[in-house]
């Protein structure tokens, strides 16, 4: 904020007069997600590139197919985790367990405690499951300072992560099964969707092809990944149409060198 007064008093004053709470995960009195963006709809609309200018039915069953694949394959991952957290969660504590290692912790009573980490510190009751540095409140799952102070009462950390973040929640989220439609013939239509007519879309489509890739955010480096086999940019190997006479040499030279200079046999 400091930052932001300094090169805009009037932002730095609007984000203040718009609400804390707004913005600041550690001030909204709900439980948000610490993640906001944009990545779960751009893999889903990489995921469904090929089918585009399929029939919309034909894209609603290849969105299906793919749905059924990744609930079997991650329902089939979750199955076979042997910790009582996600692995997600799990690497989480064990980076934070290491933090916790180097702190002071100092007993205020049975279960709250007053920890000094050489910066921010923490006030920590493992009751409430709260701390100061608002870590433990917001991600519900134990921060630096909370666990130095778990390991010390020589109890569980499972016991103060929320239980969303266990594996038998995992597989819970997975255990859904997506079944094929089966023909259109064997569909069970109501009349009152059946009896209706669906028209084209009302306005003509604008010049060109469609676009298919999205559009960068702003400022968001677009990188371009480039051919393995003729080093060119906007394809890969395995859509590379130039000739071999013009691909350029890797450098290490032609095969019957290399056979000639390690001793070539049959």
């Amino acid at each position: 904020m400091e930052q932001l007064s300094n090169i805009n008093p009037e932002a730095a004053q609007y984000v203040t007069d718009a609400g804390i709470e707004r913005w600041a995960r550690a001030y909204s009195p709900r439980k948000r997600y610490n993640i906001m963006s944009t990545n779960i709809p751009e893999a889903m609309n990489n995921a469904v590139k090929e089918c585009k200018e399929l029939p919309i039915t034909g894209v609603i069953d290849y969105i299906r197919g793919d749905l059924q694949c990744w609930f079997h394959d991650r329902r089939i991952a979750a199955l076979k985790l042997t910790t009582q957290l996600t692995t997600a969660a799990d690497v989480a504590i064990g980076v934070k367990d290491d933090e916790a290692r180097y702190m002071r912790i100092y007993p205020i009573t049975f279960y709250t405690f007053h920890v000094k980490d050489g910066g921010l510190d923490g006030t920590v009751d493992l009751t409430t499951k709260t701390c100061s540095c608002k870590e433990f409140d917001v991600d519900q799952l134990p921060c630096a300072h909370a666990l130095g102070c778990i390991r010390l009462r020589g109890f569980s950390f499972v016991d103060y992560c929320s239980p969303y973040y266990s594996s038998a929640f995992l597989v819970a989220t997975y255990s859904g099964e997506i079944h094929p439609l089966g023909q259109p013939s064997e569909w069970l239509v109501l009349e009152d969707i059946a009896s209706k007519i669906v028209h084209p879309p009302v306005g003509r489509r604008g010049p060109g092809r469609p676009k298919k890739n999205r559009t960068p955010s702003f400022g968001e480096e677009v990188t371009q990944r480039s051919c393995t086999t003729c080093h060119r940019v906007g394809h890969n190997s395995h859509t590379c149409t130039y000739p071999k006479s013009s691909r350029p040499s890797s450098g290490m030279g032609s095969t019957t060198g290399i056979g000639e200079a390690s001793g070539s046999h049959n």
